[in-house]
C-alpha cells in the first residue's frame, strides 16, 4: 500500500499529523526570524567595531573572580576524587561530613544570605557550589557506609568545569570589545543616540535580580502551601484553596503590574528610605525598582510552584507515609524526611519552571521595575529587564532595519536561549532524579 493510500485511509491521523507539523513550522519560523535578524544586528555592529577583542589582566589574580575559581577548583578536585576513589572520602573524619544538623542548617542559610553581604557574583556562586558539593559527598559517604550502590553522573563536574572557566576568564581579561565581546560581556546598554553601547548584561543582570528575588519569595510560600494541602489540610479546605490558587494564576500580568505600582511600590519606598537614612544604599529609592518587581513576580509564580509541588507530593505512595509513621516518626519528620525526599524531583522541576516563567515575564516587570537600562546593585532604584526592553521598544517608533530595531531580535534570541536552557534543565532534573513506584 502506497503512502498516499495510507493517508487517504486514515483521515484522523492525517489531520493530527498536519496539526503537529504546523506547530513545528510555526516554531521554526519564529526561531528563523530571531536568528536571521540577530545575525544582521551582529554583522552591522561588527562592520564598525569588529567581532571580538579583549585585553589580558595580570592583576586579576587578586580579584574575587580568581578566588571564586580557586574555590571551584577545590570543589572539582573533591568531586573527581570521590568519584575515582571511594576510600578517599573515608580518609576524612566523619565529623566533617556528618556534623550536627543545626550546624548543617546554619551553613545552608549562610550560603544563601552571603549573596546579600558579599560582593562578587562569581564568588557567591562558588561558595554555594562548595556547600552543595559538601552535602552531595556526604550523601555519597552515607550510601557507602550502608553498602548502597553509588551512581555518579557528569552533571556536577561539567557545571564546576564551566564555572571554573568563566571565573578564570573574568579574572584575567578586561576591556572587551567587538560585536560579540560588547554584547555578551559589557554592562552598558544604550542602543540609541550618538554614543551607542550594546552590553546586554545590564538587562540580563536586572532580569536575574527580579527572577531570583521572586524565587526567594515564592519557593517557601509555594512549597509550604503544597505541604499543607497534601499532608495536613482537610479535603473541604483543599477544595477551596486549590481553585483560589487557579484564580491567582489566571489574573492578567498587567493587573499584577498595576497592583505592584500602586500598592507594593510605596511600601518598598518606605523601606528604601529607611535604608538610605542609615547609609545602607547610596541613592534614594524610587517607586519603580527590582524589589517591587521581585515581589509581584513572586506572587505570580506562587501558584505554579504550589500546584506542581502538591501534585508531586500526592504522587508519593501512601505506604511510605504509613511506614514512616509506623516506625515512630512524627508527622513533621515524615513530611520532611520521607515525603519531600521522595517527591524532590517534582518540587525542583516546579522551581526551575517557575524560574523560567519569572525570566520571561513582561508586563508586570515593565510597570513595576522601570524602563531605565542601567544595572546597579541598589535594588531600590529603577532598572529594566530584557522583556521590558522589548516591550518598550516595540511600543515606540522604530524604523525598519535600523540598529535599534535589530536589537529587539538580538535580546529576544538571547532570552529565548536562556528560557530554553532552563526548560531543558527542568527536564533533566525530572529524568535524572524521578522516583518510580
Amino acid at each position: 500500500m502506497s503512502l498516499i493510500s495510507k493517508i487517504k485511509g486514515d483521515k484522523a491521523g492525517t489531520v493530527l499529523f498536519l496539526m503537529s507539523f504546523s506547530v513545528i513550522l510555526i516554531t521554526l519560523g519564529i526561531i528563523q526570524t530571531l536568528l536571521f535578524e540577530s545575525l544582521t544586528f551582529f554583522q552591522e555592529v561588527a562592520s564598525e567595531r569588529g567581532w571580538f577583542s579583549l585585553e589580558f589582566n595580570a592583576e586579576g589574580i587578586f580579584s574575587t573572580s580568581s578566588l571564586a575559581a580557586l574555590v571551584l577548583i577545590v570543589c572539582l578536585v573533591f568531586e573527581i576524587a570521590s568519584w575515582k576513589d571511594e576510600s578517599f572520602i573515608s580518609k576524612i573524619p566523619n565529623s566533617m561530613w556528618f556534623p550536627n544538623k543545626y550546624v548543617v542548617n546554619t551553613i545552608l542559610v549562610i550560603s544563601v544570605l552571603q549573596f546579600i553581604f558579599i560582593k562578587g557574583f562569581l564568588l557567591n556562586i562558588a561558595i554555594l557550589f562548595a556547600v552543595l558539593i559538601w552535602r552531595k559527598i556526604s550523601g555519597v559517604e552515607m550510601k557507602r557506609q550502608f553498602g548502597g550502590h553509588l551512581e555518579f553522573t557528569n552533571t556536577w563536574r561539567n557545571l564546576l568545569g564551566l564555572f571554573v572557566f568563566i571565573s578564570l576568564f573574568d579574572a584575567f581579561t578586561m576591556n572587551y570589545g567587538g560585536a560579540i565581546g560588547e554584547f555578551f560581556l559589557q554592562t552598558t546598554w544604550n542602543p540609541t543616540g550618538s554614543n551607542l553601547s550594546f552590553g546586554v548584561n545590564s538587562l540580563l543582570l536586572t532580569t536575574l535580580q527580579v527572577a531570583f528575588g521572586a524565587l526567594i519569595i515564592a519557593v517557601p510560600l509555594g512549597v509550604g502551601t503544597a505541604i499543607y494541602l497534601s499532608e495536613y489540610a482537610h479535603p473541604r479546605l483543599v477544595a477551596i484553596v486549590k481553585p483560589t490558587l487557579e484564580i491567582l494564576a489566571g489574573i492578567p500580568s498587567v493587573v499584577y503590574g498595576f497592583f505592584a505600582f500602586i500598592y507594593i511600590g510605596p511600601l518598598v519606598v518606605e523601606l528604601g528610605e529607611y535604608a538610605f537614612a542609615n547609609g545602607w544604599i547610596d541613592e534614594p529609592p524610587n517607586v519603580m525598582n527590582p524589589i517591587n518587581g521581585a515581589i509581584v513576580v513572586g506572587v505570580m509564580i506562587l501558584p505554579l510552584i504550589a500546584s506542581m509541588s502538591e501534585d508531586a507530593l500526592r504522587a508519593v505512595p501512601n505506604e511510605l507515609r504509613e511506614g514512616s509513621l509506623a516506625l515512630g516518626a512524627t508527622k513533621i519528620e515524615t513530611t520532611f524526611r520521607v515525603m519531600i525526599q521522595a517527591s524532590l524531583s517534582g518540587i525542583v522541576a516546579s522551581i526551575i519552571l517557575a524560574l523560567s516563567r519569572a525570566v520571561g515575564e513582561t508586563m508586570a516587570v515593565t510597570l513595576a521595575v522601570g524602563t531605565i537600562a542601567v544595572f546597579t546593585s541598589n535594588m531600590f532604584v529603577p532598572a529594566q529587564t530584557m522583556t521590558a526592553y522589548i516591550a518598550q521598544r516595540v511600543g515606540g517608533d522604530l524604523p525598519f532595519g535600523e540598529i535599534g530595531y535589530l536589537t529587539i531580535f538580538a535580546v529576544g534570541l538571547y532570552l529565548f536561549v536562556i528560557t530554553l536552557c532552563l526548560n531543558l534543565l527542568g527536564n533533566k532534573v525530572l529524568s535524572a532524579y524521578r522516583e518510580a513506584y
